[in-house]
């Protein structure tokens, strides 16, 4: 059976969703979060009515990881999710702090039932809930987010987790256009750009000494002269970004797929060797971003010592991803 996985999706967009206001049509093969992240983003941009299956198995997979109820309201699935935050996250949309929280949590949560708690993955959860984080505040347009556990090719001992985020928004081109950097031409100058350490598409959004208000205050009780800037209780927006990722995925010996505008990044332990990030590959364009990165339990479970927090990566807090 094909694997289908962000290549595949952005390669079917059209065959996917043929016309707006239709159907989700999902075809025949073994799909990924990050094709399942992928379809589901296409289809609430594309507003379908429902979906339909090429192969029927697949309609209890999509019910459980929440797709209709997400795109049409209903939720058909008659089974408690009862393994929800350990073997999956089901697709959730990146809305608010709130959805943010319940995405990482689950996710980590998947990570941590399979290799405990030991502390070389602890960043590598910091991680995943930034980029949570950044999605659902700086975007620009509608997040959705989910992790799979599943034995690759029926091996137990091959078991792999996989987390993919998808979004409507901008992409890298746009937003390194907006801020005028000039050695950013492409799309992959755009990728490249944004995965090298201390670059950030994103200007600061808040005055270092603003003062901090819960994300659900309502009003500014220091009046209107005093700038204040909302305060999230988490480990997110710690200005580790893609640059960390992209280290962690290969010190895991991972699978990373990027794609932004007409390119997507591969990279893999193969990928890796011809060029330090992996290689490109063109594809239909896709205004947005899409992250997806397969991690095998196995490598989880070494114990990969943790870098301190140097003085750079202390003044990159606040730094955003996008």
């Amino acid at each position: 059976m094909a694997e289908l996985g962000v290549i595949s999706a952005l390669r079917k967009q059209q065959a996917l969703v043929p016309e707006r206001g239709g159907w989700l049509i999902i075809p025949a093969g073994f799909v990924t979060p990050g094709f399942i992240a992928t379809a589901t983003c296409l289809g609430n941009s594309r507003e379908v009515s429902g979906l339909t299956y090429r192969d029927e198995r697949h309609e209890g997979l999509f019910e459980a990881m929440q797709v209709p109820f997400l795109l049409t309201g209903v939720d058909g699935y008659l089974h408690a999710r009862v393994n929800q935050g350990t073997h999956y996250s089901p697709v959730q949309i990146l809305q608010d702090a709130n959805d943010v929280d319940r995405a990482t949590s689950e996710t980590n949560g998947c990570i941590r039932a399979h290799v405990d708690r030991l502390p070389g993955i602890n960043k590598l959860c910091d991680v995943i809930g930034e980029l949570h984080d950044n999605v659902r505040a700086h975007a620009e347009g509608t997040g959705f987010s989910m992790s799979l556990c599943w034995n690759q090719y029926g091996d137990e001992d091959k078991r792999v987790i996989e987390f993919a985020v998808a979004d409507s928004g901008q992409g890298f081109l746009r937003e390194c256009r907006r801020r005028g950097i000039e050695a950013v031409t492409d799309d992959e100058t755009a990728i490249r750009w944004c995965l090298t350490p201390r670059n950030s598409t994103k200007d600061r959004d808040h005055d270092e000494f603003a003062q901090q208000q819960p994300e659900d205050a309502m009003g500014n009780p220091f009046g209107a002269g005093l700038e204040t800037r909302r305060w999230h209780n988490g480990n997110h927006h710690q200005g580790l970004g893609l640059a960390h990722l992209m280290r962690l995925v290969s010190a895991y010996n991972g699978e990373m797929w990027l794609a932004s505008g007409e390119r997507v990044l591969v990279s893999n332990m193969r990928t890796r060797n011809a060029d330090e990030i992996g290689n490109f590959v063109a594809v239909p364009h896709w205004q947005g971003v899409i992250i997806a990165c397969r991690l095998k339990i196995s490598e989880l479970g070494r114990n990969i010592e943790e870098e301190p927090l140097t003085e750079d990566v202390e003044n990159l807090l606040d730094d955003l991803l996008f």
